[in-house]
């Protein structure tokens, strides 16, 4: 079990949580997410801010923290 890639797999599942329910709460206080609306429309600029900063990061951890629990380090886990 390596510690460091679980402490960061654990803070970007953090940030998804954070942006998710600011996004689902608070829409207006998140500059990209308003910005997406504006350029794509509401449900689309939605969906796109969805995609790049819930579902891509929590990909991204769900393999991180897979690969701490496996007791890779970081630099293990990004240069395979």
């Amino acid at each position: 079990m390596q510690y460091t890639t679980l402490a960061l797999g654990s803070a970007i599942v953090l940030y998804v949580l954070y942006t998710l329910v600011m996004t689902l709460r608070k829409p207006d206080e998140l500059i990209k997410l308003k910005y997406m609306r504006s350029k794509f429309g509401q449900r689309n600029g939605t969906t796109v801010h969805t995609i790049v900063y819930v579902l891509i990061p929590l990909i991204f951890a769900y393999f991180m923290l897979s690969a701490g629990f496996r007791g890779e380090t970081i630099t293990q886990f990004i240069t395979q």
